[in-house]
């Protein structure tokens, strides 16, 4: 029996999750999309892939969506680890944009930098990733981890696959949209396109600019690292609390739909990797943390403008709600609906953006599947509005394996 698997790891407020192209029990295709945190590897993910190698298996591909910290922290340790002695497990490819792939007109590291450029970029440098942040007794905390190198520089000291679909270019629609893992397993890429990987490299060069940085930017390895920490620190657009706006007084999901659709702006999520994994007749829409925008016109140009029926959807960054706009919702459908996030920093999910699905009428119970409960998730387990939206509402627990 074909079936996909979807493991979505207690991540944080980040995104991790291991999907598994099952034919039968000997057949599998396992793809690991982000790794959250590094606290996601060391007690959740590290075990799973262990598992995985002991039982004759691996990782067909490694996709780390764009560069932010809370999906790519765990890659950190992972190919750390994945290089001693002993594998954690065999990877045969690894799609990830680092600045090597963003150098449009790539220019000679002949040049040699000054001791005020060097002291720059070694200041950016040991800035490293932004840390997890926790809440402890009511108040939030960073978790620090031990950051020394990009996650650039550790695929390509391991050696690996990177990029290799692409002929060691950008991932981007334009190098190449349909990819074969092999015969029954495709992947479509949806986003990003290379305007917004250039909006992503113009967005790094003005914060490092605005540093003080002069010298001209070359193709030299060690701006890997100053491009992924600098980055990584992209602020995000201010949110409400809802734990607060929640509790304070009663919401009506059909009133939050006349709120605007605002659309996110940040360019580390317009250049997120997101696409449609198919697997024979089965297909799950991966969004990532991407624009809505660019998945509406790449959904169109692919399907038309008919509604499209997904087999499950990873909604955009978290539930928030400038990642999924009405537009895209009067496109895309489907019985399961994943939501990755424990609220804590950023206050994700949305409301909104959970009564924008299901405030519309289906003849299918949609299943809103978290892996935390939050105020919003608690919210929506409401047995009046469940019936009168007909939806579910499911709390993932750490290692439930969901079959699609």
């Amino acid at each position: 029996m074909r079936c996909i698997d979807i493991e979505m790891f207690p991540a944080s407020y980040g995104d991790s999750f291991l999907i598994s192209c099952r034919n039968g029990e000997k057949e599998k295709t396992n793809l690991l999309i982000d790794t959250g945190f590094i606290s996601t590897y060391e007690e959740c993910i590290r075990d799973r892939l262990l598992f995985l190698n002991e039982s004759g298996e691996r990782l067909a591909l490694l996709v780390i969506t764009h560069i932010d910290a809370d999906h790519l922290s765990g890659a950190l340790k992972l190919l750390e680890e994945n290089e001693q002695t002993s594998k954690i497990v065999p990877i045969d490819k690894v799609w990830h944009n680092s600045f090597r792939h963003l150098q449009w007109e790539k220019s000679s590291s002949s040049q040699v930098l000054g001791m005020r450029e060097k002291k720059l970029l070694e200041e950016v440098k040991a800035q490293g990733y932004p840390s997890e942040v926790k809440k402890t007794e009511n108040k939030e905390k960073p978790i620090s981890a031990k950051q020394g190198s990009s996650l650039a520089s550790l695929i390509l000291q391991g050696g690996y696959s990177w990029n290799i679909d692409f002929a060691g270019q950008a991932v981007c629609v334009e190098n190449r949209s349909e990819i074969h893992l092999n015969s029954d397993v495709m992947i479509t890429l949806l986003s990003p396109r290379l305007n917004q990987l250039k909006e992503l490299e113009k967005y790094w060069k003005r914060k490092l600019y605005k540093l003080g940085y002069r010298k001209e930017i070359t193709d030299d390895a060690f701006f890997d690292d100053a491009f992924e920490f600098l980055v990584s620190r992209e602020k995000a657009q201010a949110v409400v609390n809802q734990e607060k706006e929640i509790s304070s007084s009663p919401i009506d999901l059909e009133e939050l739909l006349r709120t605007p659709f605002t659309e996110d702006t940040r360019a580390t999520n317009g250049s997120s990797i997101a696409f449609v994994l198919q697997f024979k007749e089965k297909k799950i829409l991966f969004l990532g943390d991407s624009h809505p925008s660019i998945i509406e016109q790449e959904l169109k140009s692919l399907y038309g403008g008919e509604m499209i029926w997904f087999d499950a959807v990873k909604i955009s960054h978290h539930g928030s709600s400038s990642n999924t706009s009405p537009g895209l919702l009067n496109l895309i459908d489907s019985a399961n609906f994943f939501v990755s996030t424990n609220g804590v920093k950023f206050h994700h999910p949305d409301l909104i953006t959970l009564a924008r699905i299901v405030c519309r009428e289906s003849k299918e119970k949609r299943n809103l599947i978290f892996n935390y409960e939050t105020p919003a998730s608690n919210y929506m387990d409401d047995e009046q509005r469940k019936q009168k939206y007909n939806y579910e509402v499911r709390i993932a627990s750490e290692g439930q394996i969901i079959e699609i």
